[in-house]
């Protein structure tokens, strides 16, 4: 009789070859993941800036705008008075024909300082005594600090002109108006300057 044929035990398990491979295709995918899920917090930080910069962008063109429309002379011939101080400025600007009543109204900007430090811009639009009482509407929220300085012949026995930290000259507003806020550390935000050209025919 023959012997009985030994049956070859079969294969099980990996090589150290397919081991090898699989742990690389598996090094690939995980590389691949990191820098997708970084791209993507990269792309979410860059829409979050841009988003609040196109806000800063309206509230910048709202400024220009407004003060491009101040007042030179009322009915009466007589120049609508002017107040600038270092953290907020008043002046009479004609009215937004889409959304205001009235041939002019007053407008107020200023800094309004919160609990926890930081400073809002605000402002107040209206004519006359209702104009104090409606709520003054944040144009920028929780900023480091507000600085705002004035350009022009800041006194009449010296015409030269210059920037001043406060307008107290009655008879005429200045030239242009600076505009600057800074930001707390961290804060995406970005204020460039803000140089805003008064009305004209002052």
């Amino acid at each position: 009789m023959r012997a009985p044929r030994r049956l070859r035990p079969s294969r099980a398990g990996f090589t150290i070859v397919e081991m090898l491979v699989s742990l690389a295709l598996l090094a690939l995918i995980s590389l691949l993941l990191i820098q997708a899920i970084g791209a993507a917090g990269m792309l979410s930080r860059q829409g979050g800036r841009l988003s609040a910069d196109t806000d800063l962008d309206i509230v910048r063109d709202h400024l220009r705008g407004s003060l491009a429309r101040l007042v030179g002379r009322d009915t009466n011939g007589r120049r609508p008075a002017f107040l600038g101080e270092p953290e907020r400025f008043s002046g009479t600007v004609l009215a937004n024909r889409g959304t205001e009543r009235g041939g002019a109204v007053r407008q107020s900007v200023w800094a309004v300082r919160r609990d926890d430090g930081t400073v809002d811009l605000v402002e107040t639009r209206g004519v006359g005594p209702e104009s104090g009482a409606r709520p003054p509407e944040v144009l920028v929220g929780r900023a480091a600090a507000v600085r705002l300085r004035y350009f022009g012949a800041g006194l009449i026995a010296d015409p030269q002109p210059g920037w001043f930290p406060a307008w107290t000259r009655r008879d005429r507003p200045p030239t242009l108006i600076e505009i600057s806020l800074a930001f707390p550390p961290g804060d995406r935000r970005r204020w460039p300057p803000l140089l805003v050209p008064l009305g004209v025919g002052q």
